[in-house]
């Protein structure tokens, strides 16, 4: 991808951030809310939904005809199999960061009461709400997860933008691609190339948008942010971003320098482009498209990896989100003063690596989970009314961090793998 393009999407959200830190001090002016309200969040919204509009088309395409062209079972386990490993492992590590950091500084030690009782009171409807939802996370997490993947009506689901779903058909549909291998489905393959040599080209028009619609989503989100909130959890806020940083610049670049033989120099410099996306949309499933750009255009990527690992691993892997959900159940525990077991420890540390594919099929995402995990070893769930508020800036950093685990896996399997291993 043009660097000067990344380079002018950089400049936009530095741009977006300035302007909705100066929005956010003066909120109480006409024309400052009419301008997010009727400029920078439409503007937002019509480059997500423009993102979101192109990814079910691209990854069905693209999933479908991977399957095809790994041309037999055993590449297909192989793929799989190597993207699990990483997964798991790069999402254990950053769990294992996450206990460290949130148990070395203590945020929550120095929480006051009286900010106990205000956060209890501001979000007591949203709290109420997710209470109920994660009650029944217990029984309905295995049934939900199979009812997400396996769609009672195919068009419901790609028109909703289930992903589960669309990965579930779209492998269907390559294995029964490869079974047929007859002119017919030659053709259908055909057909599914070009739907996703179409999508990527669509994607480049998009993004030629990018600099503006970036500088847009940060305008809406910075004025919205409170402060003062921000202010009085600045430890809690802290550790997660130190989090984050860790993972980003200790885990990843210990993988791409050691096993991968890849500068991680080099690699965040091509890879700057999809990371601001994720920063500036809080979506991984916005940023396939551009995920997939960068990896094929500027690392090599063949198209058999990219149609498997980028839809994959932004649905199921979540390093970023697992980090945060660790932090933040071991804050809220230290708030109310909760003594948490060595077998409570492990407890979290299971649910929390397998959160990140059970969230997709819990309606309402990953904090019901999280509270769910959180009352199972004694903590008080309506606790995470404390870190509610300061959620949306932490997003943008979670899903920057599992959009470069997900570009990071791509290189794994693209280095773990022979050419012959991946012969059509």
């Amino acid at each position: 991808m043009d660097k000067g393009h990344s380079f002018k999407i950089f400049i936009g959200l530095v741009v977006g951030t300035a302007i909705g830190i100066i929005f956010n001090k003066l909120s109480d002016q006409a024309w400052v809310n009419w301008t997010i309200e009727y400029v920078a969040t439409p503007m937002g919204v019509a480059f997500l939904r423009a993102l979101m509009m192109i990814v079910v088309p691209l990854v069905f395409a693209s999933l479908a005809v991977g399957v095809r062209t790994l041309g037999s079972g055993q590449n297909i386990g192989l793929v799989f199999g190597r993207l699990g490993l990483f997964y798991i492992s790069t999402t254990l590590v950053a769990i294992l960061i996450g206990q460290v950091l949130v148990n070395a500084f203590q945020p929550g030690a120095g929480i006051s009461e009286e900010l106990m009782n205000t956060s209890r009171a501001e979000m007591a409807s949203q709290v109420a709400s997710l209470v109920e939802k994660s009650s029944h996370v217990n029984e309905s997490l295995w049934p939900g997860l199979v009812s997400a993947i396996i769609p009672k009506n195919i068009l419901f689901s790609f028109a909703g933008g289930e992903m589960l779903a669309v990965i579930f058909v779209s492998i269907i549909v390559g294995l029964g691609l490869l079974h047929l291998n007859n002119k017919a489905s030659d053709t259908f393959t055909q057909v599914l190339e070009s739907i996703s040599d179409l999508s990527i080209l669509v994607v480049g028009w998009i993004m030629k948008f990018a600099p503006y619609a970036v500088a847009a989503l940060m305008v809406t989100s910075i004025s919205k942010l409170g402060f003062e909130i921000i202010d009085n959890l600045a430890k809690y806020v802290l550790v997660v971003c130190v989090g984050y940083l860790a993972q980003l610049l200790i885990t990843y670049p210990l993988v791409l320098k050691f096993l991968l033989k890849i500068s991680p120099i080099e690699f965040y410099r091509k890879a700057s482009t999809a990371m601001v996306t994720a920063f500036s949309t809080s979506s991984s499933n916005a940023t396939i498209p551009t995920t997939t750009k960068v990896l094929e255009e500027d690392f090599n990527v063949s198209k058999t990896i990219t149609n498997f690992s980028v839809p994959l691993g932004a649905t199921v892997n979540m390093d970023g989100t697992a980090l945060f959900e660790m932090v933040a159940a071991i804050f809220v525990a230290q708030v109310f003063h909760v003594d948490i077991s060595l077998v409570g420890y492990i407890s979290l540390i299971l649910l929390m690596l397998f959160t990140s594919i059970g969230v997709a099929g819990v309606p309402g995402g990953s904090i019901p989970i999280l509270m769910s995990a959180m009352a199972m070893v004694g903590i008080p769930p309506e606790g995470i009314a404390l870190v509610i508020g300061v959620d949306r800036l932490l997003d943008m950093g979670r899903t920057t961090v599992n959009v470069t685990g997900d570009m990071t896996a791509a290189l794994f399997v693209k280095k773990y793998f022979k050419r012959k291993e991946l012969s059509k």
